[in-house]
């Protein structure tokens, strides 16, 4: 899951660009499906990667800040 993020955080520009108000999948280091609803965009990934977690993320039409913090319970 690191991996995606930091893949995410690093191409968020691009992937804004192309991604804007589209559910996303990403598998490593490259977006792996995209579409409109994250059922969707699960299935595909999960079809091509069968042995893979993909972790899904919705795509803003607009920047957005994003805030990790590791809280503990």
């Amino acid at each position: 899951m690191k991996e995606e993020f930091d893949f995410y955080i690093k191409n968020s520009g691009e992937i804004n660009k192309q991604f804007g108000g589209k559910h996303i999948a990403i598998v490593g280091h490259k977006v792996v499906a995209s579409g409109d609803s994250a059922a969707e965009v699960l299935k595909t990934a999960k079809k091509k990667y069968p042995d893979k977690k993909p972790v899904l993320t919705y795509v803003p039409e607009k920047d957005t800040l994003v805030l990790v913090f590791n809280a503990r319970i």
